[in-house]
Order: structure tokens, then C-alpha cells, then sequence
């Protein structure tokens, strides 16, 4: 996230959406320090999750972000 601010300091209009290291405990972290958007892969999708599964982990992603955007 200190990458994020760096970045932000000389270009504040460049929008920005980290990939790799997101899960739902930081999405938020990510969000607060500027990202306009979070991607996530394995924090999703990994270790053979059902499509339930998925989808509640979804639902968790969608409220962090939407928390830290409060």
C-alpha cells in the first residue's frame, strides 16, 4: 500500500487497482489508500471452493470495499 501512496504523490488522477496480495481483510486497506478498484483471484476462487462458496466470499468482498468507501 505504501507503493500506492508513492505513486499517488506525483500522479493523484492515475487510477489504480491492485491484483496480487488482495483478500478480504485488507481489500478495504487497499481502497482507503487510494485504489479506485480491487482484483482478487486465489482469495476468491482458490483451494477448489464451491460456487457457494464464491459467492459468499464475493459478498465479503463487496462489503469491505464498500465499507472503506463509507
Amino acid at each position: 500500500m505504501k507503493a500506492i501512496k508513492a505513486i499517488h504523490g506525483p500522479l493523484p488522477q492515475a487510477p489504480l487497482m491492485p491484483t496480487g496480495g488482495v483478500n478480504v481483510e485488507n481489500a478495504g486497506d487497499w481502497i482507503k489508500a487510494g485504489c479506485v478498484a480491487v482484483g482478487a483471484g486465489g482469495a476468491l476462487t482458490g483451494s477448489g471452493k464451491t460456487a457457494d462458496e464464491i459467492t459468499a466470499t464475493a459478498k465479503k468482498f463487496i462489503a469491505a470495499v464498500q465499507a472503506a468507501r463509507k
